[in-house]
């Protein structure tokens, strides 16, 4: 007995292609094209979208934000949206519109010559 029949692959993958010869002499040609098909979107939607469930996280634990007289701003070029940071949890910036933030260094009043 070869030893591709040995093995559970072997005989799965051999039974496969029985079934795809049985079919393809019955006429039903267009299951095995439907299930082809079927199978290469599967795989390609899984290969695409892999990417999206793997976040990357905190590179370290979260640190308060203090610069005296300034506020730490992230801004979006594209929208204009702003982000005031508060605690930092990594060195990456934020995205917005798909695009990197920028961070900013806005200046607060002095409340204290009141």
């Amino acid at each position: 007995m070869p030893s591709v029949l040995r093995s559970w692959k072997g005989l799965a993958l051999l039974a496969l292609v029985l079934v795809v010869v049985a079919l393809w002499i019955l006429g039903k040609g267009d299951i095995v094209v439907a299930v082809v098909i079927g199978a290469l979107v599967l795989l390609s939607g899984r290969t695409m979208f892999r990417s999206y469930s793997t976040t990357k996280g905190p590179t370290g634990p979260a640190v308060d934000v203090q610069e005296r007289g300034t506020l730490l701003v992230f801004a979006c070029e594209v929208c204009g949206e702003q982000l005031v940071l508060l605690r930092r949890g990594t060195d990456a910036p934020p995205r917005h519109c798909a695009e990197k933030m920028v961070l900013r260094r806005v200046p607060t009043p002095d409340h204290e010559l009141n």
